[in-house]
């Protein structure tokens, strides 16, 4: 696939230090020349460069679905507020032999030049990598191999380079809420949109990455991931902004249920810890 994403400020190379790694590749002067016109014209934010690699690319079912994969995820990363950090650039190569479909690179950029397309410090790189698994999947499983996604970080260079302090969570390093849909299409925007205020608030919080899972998925997650407390939305409560369903439970046959206004409040409200407690140790 032609396109990749480039999460975090951008790392493309000045023009004069791209033109000197393309002229050691033996290319043509009309083939280097082509390849600068795609880098000014394309590499850019998300927002700016995929109308233009629309207008500018063939309409066939290959990369409509690739720029379509990108404009959902560009959508998604708009729901956690880092969609102005996020860049495309059309000449990017994977960074593994194996990575198709999507793939991307983190840099960190120094901030007194946001402006500026110079390279930052790579601190992740990742990609899709479904048909390397396809290709080692034993024919014998009657099920369809599940999606691959793999990430490498520098967590070395992310530690040297952060310009913050890593503060702990609120909550104990064990306990974990899980955020349910039940109807509504899955409501994972709405899913994502709550994690991500609690997050702002040190608390630590998951949901099924699948756009509709069902309640039995979404239990079954938790408890393989030991998750005690399920905050659970649908589409009445999300259109009315009325209550949400706080489960607390020590297993699937023992829960409390508690109907709330203002999840947020309520999770961080030392009521909400005492029923939390008291929840967990049911037997």
């Amino acid at each position: 696939m032609l396109i990749s994403e480039v999460i975090a400020p951008l790392p493309v190379a000045d023009d004069w230090r791209r033109c000197e790694e393309e002229k050691e590749l033996n290319l043509a002067e009309a083939a280097v020349n082509r390849l600068q016109t795609v880098g000014l014209r394309f590499c850019g934010v998300a927002d700016q460069a995929l109308p233009r690699l629309r207008g500018a690319l063939s309409a066939d079912i290959l990369t409509r679905r690739a720029l379509d994969q990108l404009s959902e995820l560009f959508s998604f990363l708009r729901i956690w507020r880092i969609d102005k950090h996020v860049f495309i650039d059309p000449l990017m190569p994977p960074m593994e032999s194996y990575h198709r479909d999507l793939f991307f690179q983190i840099y960190s950029r120094k901030e007194n030049n946001p402006g500026a397309l110079v390279e930052g410090t790579l601190l992740a790189v990742g990609g899709r990598y479904d048909y390397l698994l396809h290709n080692f999947w034993d024919s014998e499983h009657k099920s369809n191999p599940p999606g691959a996604v793999g990430t490498s970080v520098a967590l070395e260079t992310i530690i040297q380079h952060s310009s913050v302090d890593i503060k702990p969570f609120s909550n104990d390093a064990s306990f974990s809420i899980l955020i349910c849909s039940r109807g509504g299409g899955g409501l994972l925007e709405e899913r994502m949109e709550l994690a991500a205020e609690l997050w702002e608030e040190n608390i630590k919080a998951e949901f099924v990455a699948v756009s509709d899972p069902s309640l039995t998925e979404q239990y079954e997650y938790a408890n393989d991931h030991d998750i005690k407390c399920l905050v659970i939305i649908t589409d009445t409560s999300v259109s009315q902004k009325s209550s949400v369903k706080v489960l607390a439970f020590a297993n699937l046959r023992s829960f409390s249920i508690v109907f709330v206004a203002s999840v947020l409040i309520y999770l961080m409200s030392s009521a909400c810890w005492f029923f939390l407690i008291l929840a967990l140790n049911i037997s």
